[in-house]
């Protein structure tokens, strides 16, 4: 097959150069897998389609590899396509779906209707995408309907990646965290700490941020919201990791200012075993099914006919 589609190139390259260049095309047959046909209005659209979501512009230089992709993909679409109609499969996993769609515009650096447009000015359709991922989705049902009784896990080396995941994956912690910055005077800072100080246990700490703070943060009483610990300072974190909630820390002496952090929340994210556990399991599945489905597919490419026409 592989010698086949590096013959028929050369041929197509004369057949497709007008079209791209006059975007007219001529929508014939030219390659047939089983009794399932490729145009060359399919060809065309694929390497559109190629071009977008790898954000590669089709030109002289890579035309002739974006074309061997393109027939590669097609190919493999319809042979899946064959035997999806011959099961009969219809369902997949719309969650999947969203989710290669969601891949391909986020890839592309835009949103959905960011790739419906540059697709819509390609003269693709929309729905050609969905129908692309749609047959690879319906692979996957297939083949795990085929395959699901005969995935056989080697449960001491899951075991061994349990663990090692485990041991290797550290406590998240979490600061809900307030604040009061002042410039950094050694003439009257003594007194301006004590003033604040003061403050906050007379009027509270909101308001003595909105008093005294030059930070941006002082606009909402000092809130800086829920901070991960790895994102603190090593002298903030060190100032208020071993305080209790909704109490003040020491002054913070930085470079030209100086901090005063309220711990005003905690979070403990800690390590969810199950959770773990089951992700592992299912990965390790999904390798397994991935074997079944190269080796399904191998096996097909050998009796499903491909012809150039």
């Amino acid at each position: 097959m592989k010698k086949t589609i590096n013959f028929i190139f050369v041929t197509l390259f004369f057949l497709l150069h007008s079209s791209f260049a006059h975007s007219i095309i001529k929508n014939s047959v030219i390659i047939s897998v089983g009794n399932l046909p490729i145009t060359q209005l399919d060809l065309v659209k694929e390497m559109r389609l190629i071009s977008i979501l790898t954000n590669n512009k089709i030109d002289n230089s890579n035309k002739e590899q974006i074309k061997a992709i393109a027939v590669q993909s097609l190919i493999k679409r319809k042979v899946k396509e064959i035997e999806v109609n011959k099961f009969n499969i219809h369902e997949y996993n719309k969650r999947d779906l969203e989710n290669l769609i969601s891949n391909a515009y986020q890839n592309i650096g835009t949103d959905e209707n960011g790739l419906k447009n540059i697709m819509r000015k390609n003269n693709l359709n929309f729905n050609d995408l969905k129908k692309k991922f749609e047959v690879d989705l319906k692979w996957n049902t297939l083949i795990f309907q085929l395959y699901k009784n005969r995935i056989v896990l080697n449960m001491s080396e899951v075991e061994e990646k349990i663990n090692s995941t485990i041991e290797n994956i550290q406590e998240k912690r979490r600061y809900l965290l307030s604040e009061i910055e002042i410039e950094q005077k050694k003439e009257d800072g003594k007194i301006i700490l004590d003033e604040i100080y003061k403050s906050i246990s007379d009027e509270g700490f909101e308001k003595t941020a909105k008093k005294f703070s030059i930070s941006d943060s002082s606009e909402y009483g000092g809130n800086i919201g829920w901070i991960e610990e790895k994102n603190l300072s090593g002298k903030i974190f060190q100032s208020i990791k071993d305080l209790k909630t909704d109490a003040v820390s020491k002054p913070i002496y930085l470079e030209n200012t100086i901090v005063i952090i309220k711990k005003v929340g905690e979070k403990v994210f800690e390590k969810d075993i199950e959770k773990i556990k089951n992700r592992i399991v299912v990965q390790e599945k999904n390798k397994k099914l991935q074997m079944f489905s190269k080796s399904h597919f191998s096996n097909l490419e050998k009796i499903i006919q491909v012809n150039f026409l």
